[in-house]
């Protein structure tokens, strides 16, 4: 007579079923200076020209290819496959002008009524909001609130666009943008912003009439005022304001001369800076 089949349920039974549901979750962002350094031996002045997708390399020496190239293979792949097939957009023709518009913005606070206002077509500032969510999701921008203590200012002001990677703002821009300092001045802080934005913590700005610093990063129990230098000429005021308000921030000065340091590890390097 065969015995019957025992009912003990085991702890190796059990373990698929206990973990269930748990992950580890690893974004891969856009190539950073440094690792388009390691592989194509980037420099500064490449990077803030062409820099974050390692696929439009081949493509540099034919402005006209390399832009046909991150616009047809990978914005419009993005836009088209990652965020129309699965989100509800109902006009995206200006869905896609809302991307161009945002891409002119690198690093520079904005309003929604401003955005708007540029868009052809009529709208409501809840409809730019809604776009940049989107293109957030997508992981094609940053939108950086002001810094304030208290929450609820954070979530009520203008944003400051960061796009993900210089290459999404200097498509849209003439081949000699980096001649000019102001430009390149924007087009670096962009840089800085996105290195800071795939760190983990929380990246914001802050402004108060006309003083200001260019980013506030919040990691832990650390807070650090990165000041962005490099050709564009900018007062110290900003800074020195911010940390009359907030004594326990670390004050950061970056400028070009850092900025391969910085890329290689930016904790280590802010760490360094506290220390």
């Amino acid at each position: 007579m065969l015995a019957a089949p025992s009912k003990t349920t085991t702890h190796a039974d059990q373990l698929p079923k206990t973990l269930a549901g748990r992950f580890e979750l690893t974004r891969l962002g856009h190539w950073r200076f440094c690792e388009l350094q390691a592989a194509f031996g980037y420099d500064l002045e490449r990077y803030l020209a062409y820099g974050g997708y390692p696929g439009t390399v081949a493509f540099e020496g034919d402005r006209d290819r390399w832009y046909a190239y991150l616009k047809d293979a990978i914005v419009e792949t993005v836009i088209g496959k990652d965020i129309l097939q699965f989100q509800r957009v109902g006009k995206p023709a200006l869905f896609r002008q809302a991307f161009e518009i945002l891409c002119r913005y690198p690093a520079q606070e904005i309003s929604y009524t401003k955005l708007l206002g540029q868009l052809q077509d009529r709208g409501n500032t809840d409809l730019i909001k809604h776009y940049i969510r989107l293109y957030k999701s997508a992981f094609m921008f940053h939108a950086l609130a002001k810094y304030s203590a208290k929450a609820w200012r954070r979530r009520g002001s203008s944003p400051k666009m960061l796009p993900a990677c210089p290459a999404l703002h200097t498509m849209h821009q003439s081949a000699r943008i980096l001649d000019d300092p102001e430009q390149r001045g924007r087009v670096f802080e962009l840089a800085v912003g996105a290195e800071l934005a795939q760190q983990p913590g929380a990246l914001y700005y802050w402004r108060e009439g006309k003083a200001e610093v260019d980013f506030v990063y919040a990691h832990r129990n650390a807070l650090y005022a990165i000041e962005v230098k490099s050709g564009r000429r900018k007062s110290r005021r900003g800074l020195s304001a911010f940390l009359e308000q907030t004594p326990g921030a670390v004050p950061v000065i970056l400028t070009p001369e850092h900025f391969s340091t910085f890329s290689a590890d930016p904790m280590a390097f802010l760490e360094k800076v506290s220390g």
